[in-house]
């Protein structure tokens, strides 16, 4: 078995590097296993670390980073047969949320090399594949403020809603005609989430329903509403139970596509573009992921 470590060294504030004396010391115990530790060196880096991988035949892909990293390698892995596997070591960490992944570093590590593989859907927008949930509107613009909200020392979910709270306080609702497989729709909406996964922005369970390997994305869409409701709604949207309010939608479809007068920011797995129309499709079983037996 080959396998391959893609370490972003500057994901969780340089946190993956001293998970890399771990990764070392676990490998050295496992037998007829061969590994290689790369490091990316700059954005899009690890994309082609991972396709080359592929190439030369490694099993197994781990990603060890946030959801960026995960982002990147996985657009290397698709379509083909080796397995993405992740070490989180991000802020974020959503995609190995939804995959339920318990333990350290040596469980996963050894419930990749020990298990099997599993093919799961990924999305596909414009000219780029991703794992998790693409948005656009109102959340997209408060990853933009998360970001800003980061350099004040805040991490994860709390980066989130520092993010959140100024977009809310600042931010405009968009008009957006919205196909969702063969039904339009077009209002003003605060955000569509578009989800393979369940999570994201730091913990935030945008999908409760979704599942990585059914075929359909799970599409939630949250009216335009007043600042004040706002403020109520969004703690019971981080938490997975915004279902109940007459302002929220769910849809299930396996092609999804946005237009607007006006470009609207759409996020795709942590990483934001504007655009004035985005088309997202499924593509079903694209991509391995490994799985503990």
């Amino acid at each position: 078995m080959k396998v391959l470590f893609i370490v972003n060294p500057t994901a969780g504030k340089g946190r993956t590097i001293k998970i890399v004396p771990e990764i070392k010391a676990i490998m050295s115990e496992l037998k007829e296993v061969e590994y290689e530790i790369s490091y990316t060196e700059k954005s899009g880096h690890a994309t082609g670390i991972a396709k080359n991988a592929a190439d030369q035949g490694y099993d197994i892909v781990f990603a060890v980073g946030g959801d960026g990293t995960v982002n990147e390698v996985m657009n290397g892995l698709v379509k083909t047969n080796s397995a993405l596997g992740v070490i989180p070591g991000g802020s974020g960490n959503d995609f190995v949320r939804t995959l339920g992944t318990k333990g350290d570093t040596a469980k996963i590590i050894k419930d990749a090399v020990n298990g099997t593989k599993k093919l799961i859907d990924v999305g596909f927008i414009n000219d780029r594949y991703f794992i998790n949930i693409s948005s656009a509107g109102f959340d997209a613009e408060a990853v933009l403020a998360t970001e800003q909200a980061k350099k004040y020392f805040l991490s994860g979910s709390l980066a989130y809603l520092a993010g959140l709270i100024s977009t809310i306080l600042s931010g405009k609702p968009n008009r957006v005609k919205i196909s969702i497989g063969d039904k339009e729709i077009e209002e003003s909406i605060l955000l569509i989430a578009v989800a393979n996964g369940k999570y994201y922005g730091g913990g935030m369970m945008a999908a409760p329903d979704a599942v990585l390997d059914d075929e359909m994305f799970d599409v939630c869409i949250i009216r335009a509403m007043s600042r004040i409701r706002m403020l109520s709604i969004f703690p019971q949207f981080m938490k997975g139970k915004h279902k109940k309010f007459k302002e929220v939608s769910f849809h299930r479809s396996d092609k999804v596509s946005i237009e607007s007068l006006t470009p609207i920011a759409v996020n795709v797995d942590g990483e934001v573009f504007r655009d004035t129309k985005v088309t997202f499709e499924i593509i079903k079983k694209g991509l391995f992921i490994t799985c503990p037996v």
